[in-house]
């Protein structure tokens, strides 16, 4: 044995220090948790179901100022969740996406299709119905093309966290669907500034309370590891 050592008499237990390490991301409050799974009694819901799309996206305002979404997209499995309306943006984002290569080759087919039985019926009479023929197989082509641009184009409203700037809820349809439950999102973004006055915090509080809800949000699968670092990096910077 070293001269350093020393011997533990008996009866006595060797005392170990040790130091806690507290994370911002990892340190969730009892309390809170609990009180985001708990049940909660729905003010209003709202659903929007595209049929074309496989989509389907219904929201709930809850009380305590908290959202519920259950959301259905093609090839994903289902997810329902919630989330603390506090750390949401109040101003929606609208994010369109236009399957344009589809439109230009519908307009196309119908061009190349209605010309095509034009040019039939002013030529000679051998000509016609393989005129009409070809250009009645163009125009069923671009009804299916037409089809799939409908299909491919999409508009959401996102609303995301006010400093991590994470989509927490994107409500997905085709053109116009941001428009249909107008009523429902001004009263989502009355519940949300009205979460912000009921609970206001010092800042580095809130920004540590927004960290933990998008690691909570990340672990439930809702935020990818890629958002949720993105959105750590921002509100890390707004401290």
């Amino acid at each position: 044995m070293s001269a350093g050592a020393g011997t533990i008499p008996p009866g006595r237990q060797r005392i170990v220090a040790r130091a806690e390490h507290i994370s911002i991301e990892g340190d969730s409050e009892a309390d809170g948790q609990a009180s985001v799974r708990r049940h909660r009694i729905t003010k209003s819901s709202y659903v929007l179901q595209s049929r074309l799309r496989g989509c389907v996206t219904e929201l709930s305002i809850l009380e305590g100022c908290y959202l519920g979404v259950r959301s259905v997209r093609p090839g994903a499995d289902p997810v329902k969740y919630q989330f603390d309306l506090r750390f949401a943006n109040p101003q929606p984002v609208t994010v369109r996406s236009i399957a344009w290569m589809w439109l230009v080759v519908t307009i196309g087919l119908i061009v190349m299709g209605a010309g095509a039985i034009a040019a039939a019926w002013t030529s000679g009479a051998p000509w016609v119905s393989k005129g009409v023929i070809g250009g009645g197989v163009a125009l069923c082509v671009a009804a299916l093309t037409l089809l799939l641009f409908l299909r491919g184009t999409t508009e959401a409203l996102e609303f995301r966290s006010a400093h991590g700037d994470a989509t927490l809820v994107s409500v997905a349809g085709g053109l116009g669907a941001a428009r249909e439950g107008k009523q429902f999102f001004i009263e989502l973004i009355k519940s949300i500034n009205a979460a912000k006055l009921e609970r206001a915090q010092p800042q580095p509080q809130f920004l540590r309370d927004e960290m933990r809800e998008h690691h909570r949000l990340r672990e439930l699968g809702v935020l990818t590891q890629r958002q949720y670092e993105a959105s750590k990096a921002r509100i890390l910077a707004a401290h």
